[in-house]
């Protein structure tokens, strides 16, 4: 039930013509939905596994979470725990295969 939540969350916050996980790799998919205040990024409202509140999450971090390979998310998760870097330079893209393991 919560991962269904949040998938439609993502679902209605992408353009249905454009796939954040199978998607063409040279073409990126742009976030519609909320953004953060400070910086503007995607972000969510979700109550994440083990919480009891509700809060703000990034998308490409959940995209990533749901999604990405188990060696691509090791990688991931030794990031800093802030929205990941995009390689297109678009913080605003949400295409998996736009994470970058930049810091």
């Amino acid at each position: 039930e919560m991962l269904r939540d949040v998938l439609v969350q993502l679902a209605k916050g992408t353009d249905k013509n454009y796939d954040p996980i199978l998607g063409r790799e040279d073409k990126c998919v742009y976030w519609y939905g909320d953004v953060t205040k400070e910086d503007l990024q995607a972000a969510i409202k979700m109550i994440k596994p083990g919480e009891q509140e509700e809060s703000v999450t990034y998308v490409n971090r959940v995209l990533a979470f749901i999604f990405a390979t188990d060696d691509s998310f090791e990688a991931l998760m030794r990031l800093p725990k802030e929205p990941f870097k995009m390689s297109c330079d678009d913080q605003l893209c949400v295409h998996l295969a736009h994470i970058s393991l930049a810091v």
